[in-house]
């Protein structure tokens, strides 16, 4: 039976999977600090102790604001130059982001702690909580660094393929705040200076391991010092504007609903939306956690314009978001009374609690599609739709419903779903302007298929399999027929096909698919290889003997140029033959 070639998602799904849940817990890890503070600051210290650390937390944000400005800019542009295979300039984004977050952690912590009293009267509304919240506050500034660094070694960990060190950093993290939370307050009675100690200390931990963890052998990035480029800290800048605006969206949201639900809800009510907060932030980890697991692989495959790749991914984010957001929906529902208990509120939660549910339902969704404008450089639609979703529709619908008397807590669905909208009207007014162009975008994605219509580019999957192999190579040449390709690079094409993926196949024994792309572009004619595995370059291989690679020496020397990289857990090996 003839074998029908096409690109299907195996190697995806699998490297999606493998880096879904260390991402997830990495998002997860400052989110459960965040919980077991409240937690234990509520059981021990009360609820206005609670209600400080709600307070306190947009000095938290805006430190994460800086961070995630920093490091998310620079991974997501590492990740679009290891598309483009110019690891050089990946470890100089790197390095640039490094230095500059070296410089904003002092800057924060020597504003910080100058400015805290005034800072802390301004959040607590000079309050009975403002002495609270300047402990809070105070102890989180001298610690900046942990939180601004935390971003960098999660990030790159991720373009390495070192999943397992991002679980083991996370556990750290939480491991070490729960441990020192336990002892600063309940031990030795440190009140709100132990509960930021803790949060300080725990994060400092975990950035430290990251970093250690980041440096091993044969890591692509490595701490040094590089001349700061304008160019690449303006790209930075801009990439990392989406994630940036994000954690400031999210602490201007909170400063704005503190002060209309403490208007109009009373104390009670600000007691049930720290509550909803906190779960909030828990929800993080798949609002966040499924689209920043596929964001610098969308990265990579947009700069190397592999739009099948990036559809691929799209689809596995959706179906993942739309499971894990209808559980985490339907669990917390159904464990309202409980939630109550634990958090010591006398009133019912249930309704609050579904009206959370559906939000984080429809903000998952939301949040796939921001990241992936992000990461395909459509930088002003991302931070459009990041901030309907962040800040003015949240906002909006809960001063409209306080004024109005109707229960306030329905702003989390209604704000969710009108920011779906703002997306969906912002893509059709994309795709119809695209339409006037001589290369009109795609609908729902807006990705750019000229080459898949010129049918310049060709792109399949193949099975860890020998036969398979051999078919494919034989296929290829209707892909060289219809590109006008002469018999001796058709030749050459088929051979690279078949020599490569024997080595390849008999080096990864655990091997099952192989993504492969053949092109006819204007910056060459070849093939691009990408397999999930240990890093291993068929080039450079010294452990093998010469009749094991002989077909890959006669490549090398027919071949104009040859390329391997190794990033996001994938080999990438290219070879152009003709200019």
């Amino acid at each position: 039976m003839e074998t029908q070639f096409k690109q299907d998602d195996r190697l995806l799904k699998k490297e999606y999977f493998k880096t879904l849940f260390p991402i997830m817990f990495s998002v997860l890890g400052a989110t459960i600090n965040t919980l077991i503070d409240s937690i234990l600051v509520s059981q021990r210290l009360g609820g206005n102790a609670l209600a400080a650390v709600n307070l306190s937390m947009p000095v938290y944000l805006v430190l994460c604001t800086a961070g995630s400005l920093i490091s998310g800019g620079a991974s997501i542009c590492s990740a679009r130059e290891a598309g483009k295979e110019n690891m050089k300039s990946a470890q100089d984004h790197y390095r640039i982001a490094f230095m500059l977050t070296a410089v904003v952690s002092l800057l924060f912590t020597f504003l910080g702690t100058v400015f805290c009293r005034p800072l802390s009267d301004v959040l607590s509304g000079g309050g009975v909580l403002a002495d609270q919240v300047f402990s809070y506050c105070l102890v989180t500034f001298i610690g900046s660094s942990a939180f601004v660094f935390l971003y960098m070694p999660f990030s790159y960990l991720q373009l390495e393929g070192k999943t397992d060190a991002i679980s083991v950093s996370v556990f750290i993290m939480v491991a070490v705040d729960v441990v020192l939370d336990v002892v600063f307050m309940f031990v030795f009675d440190f009140g709100l200076y132990g509960a930021s100690a803790a949060s300080v200390i725990s994060s400092l931990a975990a950035t430290i391991f990251g970093f250690i963890a980041l440096s091993g052998k044969g890591s692509n990035y490595r701490i040094g010092v590089v001349k700061p480029e304008g160019r690449k800290l303006v790209d930075i800048m801009r990439y990392g504007s989406t994630s940036a605006l994000g954690n400031l969206f999210d602490a201007l949201k909170l400063l704005a609903l503190n002060m209309i639900i403490l208007d109009f809800a009373g104390e009670s009510g600000s007691a049930v939306w720290a509550v909803l907060n906190t779960l909030s932030e828990l929800s993080l980890m798949i609002v966040l956690g499924i689209p920043r697991t596929a964001s610098p692989m969308i990265s990579a495959y947009s700069t190397a314009k592999e739009n099948g790749g990036i559809r691929i991914l799209t689809k596995i984010e959706v179906r993942t978001g739309l499971v894990f957001s209808t559980v985490y929906a339907v669990m917390i529902a159904v464990f309202n009374v409980p939630i109550a208990i634990l958090f010591g509120i006398n009133g019912d939660l249930l309704l609050p609690l579904i009206c959370l549910g559906i939000s984080v339902i429809f903000s998952t969704l939301c949040c796939i599609w921001e990241k992936h404008f992000n990461s395909v450089g459509m930088i002003a639609e991302a931070n459009l739709a990041l901030g309907s979703r962040c800040c003015i529709m949240p906002i909006t619908a809960a001063f409209v419903l306080a004024v109005s008397g109707m229960d306030i807590w329905l702003f989390l669905p209604l704000s969710a779903l009108a920011s779906a909208f703002v997306i969906a009207a912002m893509i059709l007014v994309c795709a119809l302007r695209s339409r006037n162009t001589d290369r009109p975008l795609s609908p729902v994605l807006l990705l750019d298929d000229h080459l898949e219509k010129e049918n310049k580019i060709l792109d399949i999957s193949i099975s860890a399999d020998m036969d398979e192999v051999c078919d494919a190579a034989e296929k290829i040449k209707d892909f060289c027929a219809n590109n006008d390709m002469d018999m001796k690079l058709t030749m050459k094409l088929g051979l690279a096909i078949e020599e490569l993926l024997n080595v390849i196949i008999q080096k990864t024994p655990d091997l099952v698919s192989v993504d492969l792309r053949a092109f006819a572009v204007t910056g060459g004619t070849g093939i691009r290889i990408r397999c999930v595995g240990k890093n291993y370059d068929p080039f450079t291989d010294k452990d093998s003997d010469d009749d094991f690679l002989m077909g890959i020496n006669i490549i090398n020397k027919l071949a104009e140029t040859t390329n391997h990289i190794y990033t996001l857990g994938m080999n990438i090996i290219t070879i152009i033959f003709e200019r």
